[in-house]
């Protein structure tokens, strides 16, 4: 402990370290402090006058972290009570009472409320890690990590297995839904080119759709625990790992449950007999929409228009990722003013 105590007192002389050791504060008139367990992992030390290191604790400090309570073997008796009173709070009360404890003891020690940083283990199962990343989740998620195998989400194998899809169940499963819909409204008595010109209408509805989900939702910013885990799962996953080829396209179970309040939305501003063709239409949408989505990560288009798609989607991922939401289409990138600066520059 007296060795402890030495090194504590050797490296007052420090005026800050990245990380290991406690705020100490200079208090020459006095001879003796507390010592410390040099185990114990600290943020920085300061060595300074008491104001100084008083105003760099202050904006170091974060009340609502938890502060990890700081071992005392020797010290003055009224500056150990107040210690044990308040475990953890170390650092506020220490600020808060600075001029009574000053006045009993030579060093005061504070510590600086810091949480050691969260590492993602990339070899573990992901969901239910990325939620502890806090506030640092964004930074994290928007450092993509180029490569063709994905992460394991879940160590369930069923869960696993629903988050995993294959490109071309998408159309295998919907296109036939999407027929079925379209001939729906022609037995209901409309003509085929009203049934085309809805059916138009349902993919434009569809194209702003992906367009208002890409940006406000699948771009909100989160920090909290369960929003950060909700985010991964929802679209956080892609940022992260966009050449993951079996996490491109919608899980077709969660599609279908989706589509439920979709069409009784459709429902609202259209009848009976155009709901059918209107949805078909939107459903078609999303299939061009997933079909080309996954191309635009896996395809070598080498003519336009698919060749300018791929770059554009790409610079959203790899350049501006705040900027450029439309897949299928730039159009409510144009109209909405989210166009990426160099093509808006092109533009004008």
């Amino acid at each position: 402990m007296e060795d402890c105590r030495a090194n504590a007192i050797e490296k007052q002389n420090y005026t800050e370290l990245e990380h290991g050791y406690v705020g100490l504060f200079d208090r020459p008139r006095f001879e003796r402090g507390p010592t410390i367990s040099c185990a114990w992992p600290f943020s920085a030390l300061y060595a300074a006058s008491p104001e100084k290191s008083r105003k760099k604790l202050q904006t170091k400090t974060n009340p609502s972290k938890k502060i990890t309570p700081l071992p005392i073997c020797h010290c003055n008796p009224l500056l150990r009570e107040i210690l044990l009173l308040f475990p953890r709070r170390i650092g506020s009360l220490l600020l808060e009472h600075f001029s009574q404890i000053s006045r009993h003891c030579s060093w005061i020690l504070v510590m600086v409320a810091q949480e050691e940083e969260f590492t993602v283990d990339l070899n573990k199962p992901l969901v239910f890690q990325v939620g502890h990343l806090g506030e640092q989740y964004q930074e994290w998620v928007h450092q993509p990590i180029v490569s063709k195998e994905g992460p394991r989400f879940f160590g369930n194998n069923v869960l696993e297995f629903l988050t995993r899809t294959k490109w071309y169940a998408v159309p295998l499963i919907w296109l036939p839904v999407v027929f079925w819909l379209l001939t729906t409204s022609l037995r209901m008595g409309h003509r085929l080119s009203d049934v085309a010109l809805m059916a138009a209408l349902g993919i434009l509805i569809w194209t702003l759709v992906e367009y208002v989900l890409h940006r406000f939702l699948f771009h909100i910013n989160t920090n909290s625990y369960w929003a950060n885990t909700a985010h991964y799962l929802l679209h956080g996953c892609h940022h992260k790992h966009p050449m993951d080829g079996l996490r491109l396209v919608f899980p077709p179970a969660a599609t279908a449950i989706l589509c439920i309040p979709f069409w009784n939305l459709v429902g609202l501003f259209t009848t009976a007999s155009t709901t059918p063709a209107v949805f078909g239409g939107g459903l078609l949408g999303y299939v061009m929409y997933d079909c080309t989505h996954y191309y635009l990560h896996h395809g070598q288009p080498s003519h336009d228009p698919a060749k300018h798609l791929k770059k554009y989607h790409l610079n959203h991922h790899f350049r501006i990722q705040d900027k450029g939401f439309g897949i299928t289409s730039s159009l409510w990138d144009i109209v909405f003013g989210t166009l990426p600066p160099q093509i808006s520059a092109k533009k004008a």
